[in-house]
């Protein structure tokens, strides 16, 4: 009975806590693959986008959960996309409108819209390290950040293959 309670009442303040969502938008600082031969192969990537929904705790403390999406041309197999899950733990330093904040967790990820022989998983799993700088006017809170992701493994191994470390230069644009 007390671990039914004691759930209840933690489920509650978790609740209780403010919500925030928003949007993430960013350019990889890093390319996401390197053609080892057949330079046809050769990609570029665009931008990272997506939504995020953040539960602040107390004490400076919140859990982000983003779902961001990034599109790579290929010259000669087209497009392909990937949807990566960030869970993190953030913490933000300060109480003013200007809160330095570092941020920590795991990714998941899901390549999808490809057609290359050379693609070994369609799924990775990796883990997130970043940190930035939260700037608050009125209702808005404006986040530009620095985060690295190091996968699990390479998505592609032969001729064109991922890198594991990622750097993306993000700015989150929330409520």
């Amino acid at each position: 009975m007390k671990t039914v309670l004691a759930t209840f009442v933690f489920c509650a303040a978790a609740w209780a806590q403010p919500l925030g969502v928003g949007l993430k938008l960013g350019v990889p600082a890093t390319e996401a693959f390197k053609v080892v031969q057949q330079q046809s192969l050769a990609s570029s990537q665009n931008f990272v986008w997506g939504p995020y929904l953040e539960l602040r705790l107390p004490g400076g403390n919140a859990i982000e959960v983003d779902a961001l999406r990034r599109k790579y041309d290929f010259q000669t197999a087209g497009t392909a996309n990937t949807w990566e899950f960030p869970v993190l733990l953030k913490h933000r330093i300060g109480s003013g409108l200007v809160k330095p904040y570092f941020e920590g967790g795991a990714a998941f990820s899901r390549l999808s819209d490809i057609r290359l022989s050379t693609l070994q998983h369609r799924s990775n799993y990796g883990l997130v390290a970043g940190g930035g700088v939260e700037f608050n006017f009125l209702a808005i809170k404006l986040s530009p950040e620095v985060r690295w992701t190091g996968w699990g493994f390479r998505a592609f191994d032969g001729g064109l293959q991922s890198n594991r470390n990622q750097f993306a230069v993000l700015m989150g644009i929330g409520f």
